[in-house]
């Protein structure tokens, strides 16, 4: 007892109007899309972001590495004084640093001759100096 031959002709589809391809010779031809196209094109995207975060996190760790070197720089520095929260600090080496209240303009030339002005910081309410620009503008202080 075999199963009886269907009496349908080799590739024919028992519901074409269910397939969601051409059954026959004169069906449109199927296009297959271009995924590798799609594929490199979404890899770029990826890379280009990835790239533009690495940078963006580089620039970002170089500016921290600065502020944690001029951090340590003025915690061991020599004062005489417990700096105030908020209080614009000026830095000077004459040999080692130190820090002073007073900024090179109220030193003047005479006394600045035999030391270097290192830049203008203020402490902030967490410990961490912060460097501001100098002459001190009114918004940095």
């Amino acid at each position: 007892m075999s199963k009886s031959k269907s009496n349908k002709p080799d590739r024919v589809a028992d519901n074409p109007m269910s397939m969601a391809y051409g059954t026959n010779v004169s069906a449109p031809a199927i296009t297959l899309p271009d995924v590798d196209g799609y594929k490199k094109g979404i890899a770029a995207e990826a890379s280009h972001r990835f790239h533009a975060k690495y940078q963006e996190l580089e620039q970002e760790y170089n500016k921290l590495m600065t502020q944690a070197m001029y951090n340590d720089r003025l915690i061991n520095a020599k004062i005489a004084f417990k700096p105030t929260i908020g209080t614009v600090y000026y830095l000077y080496n004459n040999g080692s640093d130190f820090i002073s209240m007073l900024s090179p303009d109220e030193w003047g030339d005479t006394y600045m001759q035999n030391k270097q002005f290192v830049g203008a910081y203020k402490i902030l309410s967490d410990n961490v100096w912060k460097q501001i620009d100098y002459p001190v503008n009114e918004v940095d202080a």
